[in-house]
């Protein structure tokens, strides 16, 4: 009876298994094993799946893989946006709440960005240019707010920089956020509370500006 049951299962796989069924046997090979699968054959063979029922999602580990790395910023959004409270937030407020919300639910799946998130060393890889962009187009509707109400100086050609440079900052905040062994990892927290203050100090007209026009003047000088 146990041996149809466990045949009525696979077979149930076979039949119609999810993109999420795929990935999480894919992660479950590779932080169990150590390294991603050696190929798409190999992979299938052991989960009992065909190549066209992986095919039919995935075109790719790296597209499995970045469709995660997607989800982790999608998710983080939908969480915010069903907050009431969220929509009243001043920018940098929001900002934080991205931050804390990503890093309280990456936490479920630690092991994923410790073992396989590209290092920060890396140019923007293909695997996260789908994270990279619903990230910031998230962060340039964040962005315009700000500009709107005054928060964020309008700086014309170099606000378009601003959702660049959040991302990499969220880069920069993972790639610490994997190596912190404090407790609760209370110094990502507090990096992540430092790294919105220098944002929200930086995007507001004065410092900034002020290099700016000096290195703008500067140039000129040297030009001459």
């Amino acid at each position: 009876m146990a041996a149809k049951k466990s045949a009525k299962k696979k077979q149930a796989i076979r039949k119609k298994p999810t993109a999420d069924e795929i990935e999480e046997y894919y992660w479950d090979h590779t932080l169990t094993e150590g390294q991603r699968p050696k190929s798409v054959y190999a992979f299938c063979k052991q989960f009992d799946l065909s190549e066209g029922d992986f095919h039919t999602h995935f075109s790719s580990f790296e597209s499995l893989e970045a469709r995660y790395w997607q989800s982790t910023v999608t998710d983080t959004i939908s969480v915010l946006e069903a907050d009431d409270d969220y929509a009243e937030y001043p920018t940098h407020q929001k900002l934080l709440a991205f931050y804390y919300t990503f890093f309280s639910h990456i936490q479920n799946h630690r092991s994923r960005i410790t073992q396989c998130f590209p290092c920060l060393q890396q140019m923007t890889p293909s695997a996260l240019k789908a994270m990279r962009s619903s990230f910031t187009t998230w962060a340039d509707s964040l962005i315009q707010e700000g500009i709107a109400n005054g928060e964020i100086a309008d700086r014309k050609k170099l606000n378009d920089l601003y959702a660049k440079g959040l991302f990499e900052q969220l880069r920069f905040l993972i790639d610490y956020y994997r190596k912190d062994n404090s407790e609760n990892f209370q110094d990502t927290d507090a990096l992540i509370e430092k790294s919105v203050r220098f944002f929200a100090d930086s995007a507001r007209s004065g410092v900034l500006d002020s290099a700016l026009d000096l290195a703008r003047f500067m140039l000129r000088r040297i030009q001459l």
